[in-house]
């Protein structure tokens, strides 16, 4: 059965077979507007969705994507946050990547702020957030996306920051270093599980610098199977990725920092960022137990939820289940603000303190990890021979 999953995830990893759209319930119908800002030369693109005819009485989302670089088109599942009560959720490409890419004919080395995380959460989402004229607003970030909102609400002006009502923080990291040690734990780790020469040979070809080795690129590729899906919308993105902007910033793969970001680390002023936080994190998620808890220890007013079945990204692997929490959270923000009373955090479950060996585990001895990888790269061979066909039965998503 596990060697039939694997060559499953293979084949996903190789084609598209499935669209965002198809993973959640579709409870309205839904309206788009699309607008460009220019910023520091560069324009940057919106869209900004609304439910054609259900009752709006919370607070609009804006959605910040991960990467760096890599374009909002995997969150489009929470579009349909605006069919459960918000007034509009809004998406935006960060300059330098999918439809905010770089003008024609030029080059990173002439955009030098995009390497800058200063120029995300100072200038480009303050100036957003002005040109939409937003009094009140809740921040979703993914991934370097809670990055991006941590230090916008760490650093950002006071007139930025007045309408910040929530935050929630999807697959967080508050410390590069400890988000890399994680990985590698043995108890808690997703790295920490897999068999001793394949640990030994990651850390060698990392040693060496071999990114973009064709070992360290199989390796990556096996291993990022195990926690993203492979969707229309995620392909989509990958085709806008910017990989100048996520190299300079985060380094070759997601099991290292060695750019920008490699010594980021706000932890410790965590504790200043008073308004409600929602952690989640997947139980397969490269974002470890230890990662999140740290960062809830330091924020006052947070709560975590762990998705069962996800990796990083639970706005596809837990699509429904992702946005009944998000819905749920963002209704009790509200509540507390029109009572004037203090935001409580949920206790979601137990899920959380129960942590297990994932991806190749050391202790599956059912499997062996010969077995697993072979599945697995097998499956993106035949995956990639399908993918001109399944893309075709696809259109962009807007």
């Amino acid at each position: 059965m596990r060697k039939i999953l694997c060559f499953c995830f293979g084949l996903v990893w190789g084609g598209t077979f499935w669209t965002c759209d198809e993973l959640v319930s579709k409870p309205c119908e839904l309206t788009v507007q699309k607008g460009q800002i220019v910023i520091k030369s560069i324009p940057v693109t919106y869209w900004r969705y609304r439910a054609r005819s259900s009752p709006a009485h919370l607070s609009p989302l804006v959605a910040l994507h991960g990467g760096p670089s890599w374009p909002h088109n995997y969150l489009l599942p929470l579009k349909h946050l605006a069919c459960r009560g918000l007034s509009e959720v809004i998406f935006y490409d960060q300059a330098g990547c999918g439809e905010s890419a770089l003008p024609p004919n030029r080059s990173l080395s002439e955009f030098p702020h995009l390497l800058e995380t200063s120029y995300y959460s100072q200038i480009e989402l303050p100036k957003l957030l002005s040109h939409w004229n937003l009094d009140r607003y809740h921040l979703l970030g993914h991934s370097w996306g809670t990055i991006l909102a941590q230090l916008f609400a760490l650093n950002a002006s006071p007139e930025s920051l007045k309408g910040l009502q929530s935050m929630m923080l999807a697959g967080p990291l508050s410390d590069s270093q400890s988000y890399i040690r994680a990985q590698w734990d043995q108890h808690e780790g997703n790295l920490g599980s897999l068999p001793p020469f394949v640990q030994g040979r990651v850390h060698q070809l990392e040693r060496d610098h071999a990114y973009d080795s064709p070992e360290y690129q199989a390796i990556n590729a096996v291993l990022t199977t195990f926690f993203t899906l492979r969707t229309d919308c995620f392909v989509y993105s990958n085709v806008g990725l910017n990989r100048d902007i996520y190299v300079g910033m985060q380094g070759a793969s997601e099991f290292t920092m060695h750019g920008v970001l490699g010594d980021f680390n706000v932890t410790a002023q965590l504790h200043q960022i008073k308004v409600p936080v929602l952690l989640s994190s997947g139980r397969f998620d490269t974002m470890r137990p230890s990662v999140v808890r740290a960062m809830q220890q330091q924020l006052p007013n947070s709560e975590w939820k762990m998705f069962p079945h996800s990796g990083h990204v639970s706005m596809i692997d837990d699509a429904d289940e992702h946005l009944r929490v998000v819905a749920d959270f963002l209704r009790r923000v509200h509540t507390a603000h029109v009572m004037g009373i203090h935001f409580v955090p949920k206790d979601w479950d137990q899920l959380n303190q129960l942590p297990e060996p994932v991806g190749l585990s050391a202790t599956s001895t059912a499997f062996p990890a010969f077995t697993a990888i072979f599945a697995l790269i097998l499956g993106v061979f035949l995956g990639r021979g399908t993918r001109g066909k399944s893309q075709e039965a696809y259109t962009r998503l807007e």
